[in-house]
């Protein structure tokens, strides 16, 4: 998506407009905040300069009043008289003068008792309230008082000799004041009254003016208010009307208040020039800002638009240096003569630079590439294509069958115990047999055919346009052959073979990885049947690989549902027939498929991860064995517990057999772990230290199917060893074949020489009994005596062959059943 582009002059004009429009309103609300302060202050001084003229000529009022009372009653003597009558007469020939000098409207003079005296007039509720107060403050009392239109009410104290009080009461119109104020403040007033809303809300509009300085000004303002306002807010802020050029300021101050109805002085004053120049003032100030925008905005793109030029040359150049175009970046000009250098000067000045850099630098990724995609496809110790290259160039081979209508094979090599060249003579001199080792390889190959190192030990050949596997075979006998010569390193000579599984297709569908497989698969065939040959592909051998992959996925759910048990075999001494002890033999009773035969599936386990886990398994079910067999009362019988290579070179088998013995309280003695040749010879050293540990702990060792493997007394001198079991193999055929015969008493004959217990496993006949027993032979195991016994089964049996710990003697047994091994 194009982003949309904007100049860094618009960019800076749109900052410095927005900073001047900012600082612009700032100033504007400052100017027309003070202009409003000005206005309020001029408002509020209209109203208390109306309020102190209302109050003064009202006191001038109530003065000369009072004045021409106290000034009355001196005359007519009322401080010598008994009565009022004199004072009655007097006041009502006086009336009309105080009509005519001080405009009195209407007099009432009334005494303690409510009595009338004298009235030019009804007597209001107004006059009654005003009088009252008098007759109980006994001081003089006002107010404005406004039936139709509004009149200042004075009530005054009178005392005559006797001290009796009246108070007379004279109301007096406000028009002479208004006409006063009108003189004094220089402004129309005007005297109106409003009718109270809910809330205190008024209409000016509805109000009915009373009197006026100017009727016809007075009118035209108030009905141009025609919205309802609280009286709060009028009495505080006034109104401001306008009535075509001129502008009106109106201050409302009370002059009485009944009822819903109030009663206000309205005080008029023409506020035109101060709106003018308040106009004025907001016309210069936009105008002044304008210009100044306009002026600003001219000088900043005068000023920034080179540098965008300059910054534009340099945004079209730079997409040079992507396209490695960099003498054509570095002819554009970029810098400018100037007096002074500034930050595009530097900009451009780091952009050539940096121009140099990325030339250096292309070159050299240039060169590691070239590298990097060697590495990718080769193999840096032996040179040959590594597996990138090769399933590159399978999948290549396997497109181009259908073309060609011919086939491909896969050859997947392994070298035949090349791990104990590395344990025994280290790496370095393996890496170097392994180079050798690829030369064969590549020698083998033609020129459209690919040998690669697959990893480690492993190399993979591919052998397009194939007429028929045949000529696949004949390069696997190539290999094979060119393997047969020993390889020399040095001073040392080493004869290594190799496996070799083939795997062929005419498919063009076929997958790489799937072939791959296959060979792979085919040389672990080759491989199990003792290696330095080839073995080609067929579907039952990925059918048995399926099935040890099934039985693998079925063993943890077996440990899981309890379907592995152990049946115990007994071992008896020859001479005196005592139950020496038992060996634990694992048995998988499957819920679909019965009694798996321990020789499908140990051999499976042996290689498995999940061989360690069931080993503990057993090793813990002996021990609870253990302690039922003690508890029947054979007391000094052993269980032989059969040990995987990986169940053995775990660190954590001696941690794991102590705890057992404090948990169930055994000794290390009652104990005896079985141990093949093979284990034994991986690695001599761990071997050695392992069962110096176990040792130390009290358990004793067995050495299984001795003479099947790696038999040597070197060995047997090295490791702490105290039994020896002679393989079945030989017992079977000892009678019939003088050379087994031979090899069984000299193994007896070596073993007791070296102060071990001899065990003969596989023990059928009477006279194979009478000949080992002759031959001092220690123990007999084999159905001669009894069959693996199920441990649901073991007590039973022993009830019923046993006597005091002893073994009855048999009858004479034929049988021809293979015993099955724990792991």
């Amino acid at each position: 998506m194009n982003k949309k582009f904007v100049s860094v002059p618009t960019k800076l004009l749109i900052l410095i407009v927005s900073t001047l429009l900012f600082l612009a309103v700032g100033f504007s609300s400052l100017s027309y905040w003070r202009l409003q302060q000005d206005y309020r202050e001029f408002q509020q001084n209209n109203t208390v300069q109306g309020q102190l003229q209302v109050n003064l000529h009202n006191n001038i009022l109530r003065t000369k009043i009072t004045v021409w009372l106290e000034t009355f009653t001196d005359l007519i003597e009322l401080s010598e008289q008994d009565d009022f009558s004199s004072l009655t007469k007097q006041l009502e020939k006086q009336y009309d003068a105080l009509q005519l000098h001080l405009n009195v409207e209407d007099i009432w003079l009334v005494d303690d008792h409510q009595n009338i005296l004298f009235s030019t007039n009804d007597f209001p509720q107004a006059v009654q309230e005003n009088i009252a107060q008098v007759f109980r403050l006994q001081e003089p009392n006002h107010r404005i008082y406004c039936p139709q239109n509004c009149q200042l009410l004075l009530s005054l104290p009178l005392l005559n000799k006797l001290g009796n009080m009246v108070v007379v009461t004279m109301s007096t119109s406000l028009v002479d004041m208004l006409f006063a104020l009108k003189t004094t403040l220089a402004r129309d007033v005007a005297v109106i009254r409003i009718v109270k809303q809910d809330n205190n809300v008024i209409n000016i509009a509805s109000a009915k003016i009373i009197s006026a300085s100017n009727m016809r000004l007075t009118e035209s303002l108030l009905t141009l208010h025609q919205s309802d306002s609280t009286l709060d807010t009028i009495l505080a802020q006034g109104l401001q009307l306008n009535i075509g050029n001129n502008s009106y300021l109106l201050n409302l101050l009370e002059l009485a208040n009944q009822g819903k109805q109030g009663f206000y002085l309205v005080l008029i004053d023409d506020v035109s020039a101060f709106k003018a120049k308040n106009d004025a003032y907001q016309l210069r100030f936009i105008v002044s800002l304008s210009i100044i925008f306009i002026l600003l905005a001219a000088f900043v793109y005068y000023i920034s638009s080179p540098f965008t030029k300059r910054l534009l040359l340099l945004s079209n150049a730079l997409p040079l240096l992507a396209q490695k175009k960099f003498d054509e970046f570095r002819q554009v000009d970029l810098k400018r003569p100037r007096i002074f250098a500034d930050e595009l000067d530097v900009l451009a000045h780091a952009s050539q630079e940096l121009s140099y850099e990325l030339e250096q630098l292309n070159l050299v990724v240039e060169q590691k590439t070239k590298e990097l995609e060697n590495i990718a496809m080769y193999d840096l110790l032996t040179g040959l294509p590594n597996r990138n290259m090769l399933n590159y160039q399978l999948r290549k081979s396997l497109a181009n069958i259908a073309r060609h209508k011919s086939g491909v094979a896969v050859l997947f090599l392994d070298l035949d115990d090349f791990k104990k060249v590395n344990d025994s003579n280290g790496h370095n001199i393996g890496d170097k047999l392994l180079i050798q080792a690829a030369e064969r390889v590549r020698v083998c190959v033609g020129d459209i055919d690919l040998a690669t190192r697959f990893g480690g030990d492993e190399f993979v050949i591919v052998l397009s346009h194939l007429e028929n596997i045949g000529e696949a075979i004949e390069v696997a006998e190539k290999v094979l052959l060119q393997f047969k010569e020993p390889i020399k390193l040095g001073s040392n000579v080493f004869y290594v073979s190799t496996s070799i599984g083939i795997a062929y297709t005419e498919s063009a569908i076929e997958k790489s990885d799937d072939l791959i497989s296959h060979a792979d698969i085919a040389m672990y065939e080759a491989k199990d049947n003792g290696g330095g040959q080839y073995h080609v592909y067929h579907p039952e051998m990925f059918q048995r690989v399926a099935h040890r992959v099934m039985l693998e996925g079925e063993v943890r759910q077996a440990l899981a549902k309890q379907q592995f048990s152990l049946s115990l075999q007994p071992q008896i001494c020859a001479k005196t027939k005592r139950l020496y002890g038992f060996e634990a033999l694992l048995r998988w009773q499957h819920p679909e498929r019965g009694m798996i035969s321990p020789e499908d599936f140990i051999p499976i386990l042996e290689n498995s991860q999940h061989m360690i886990e069931l080993g503990y398994w057993i090793i813990r079910r002996c021990f609870e064995l253990a302690v039922a067999i003690k508890k029947y009362g054979l007391t000094n019988s052993r269980i032989a517990i059969n040990l995987s290579a990986g169940q053995f070179i775990d660190s954590n088998l001696p941690h794991f057999l102590t705890e057992l013995l404090l948990e169930f309280s055994l000794r290390a003695q009652d104990f005896e772990l079985e141990l093949t040749e093979q284990t034994l010879v991986k690695d001599m050293d761990h071997t050695i230290a392992m069962m110096q540990s176990l040792k130390r702990i009290g358990f004793s060792f067995a050495i299984d199917d001795f003479g099947t493997g790696y038999s040597s007394l070197a060995y047997l001198k090295k490791m702490p060893v105290d039994v020896i079991k002679i393989d079945k193999s030989f017992i079977f055929g000892m009678l019939e074949n003088h050379s087994d015969f031979q090899i069984i008493t000299s193994t007896i004959a070596m073993v007791k020489n070296l102060g071990l217990i001899v065990v003969a496993e596989g023990v059928e006949t009477k006279a194979q009994l009478r000949s080992l027993t002759e031959n001092d032979c220690d123990i007999i195991q084999g159905y001669y005596f009894s069959k693996p016994i199920p441990e649901a089964e073991l007590f039973a049996v022993l009830d019923k062959h046993t006597t005091a710990g002893y073994w009855k003697v048999p009858k004479e047994v034929t049988m021809d059943v293979t015993e099955g091994k724990s792991a």
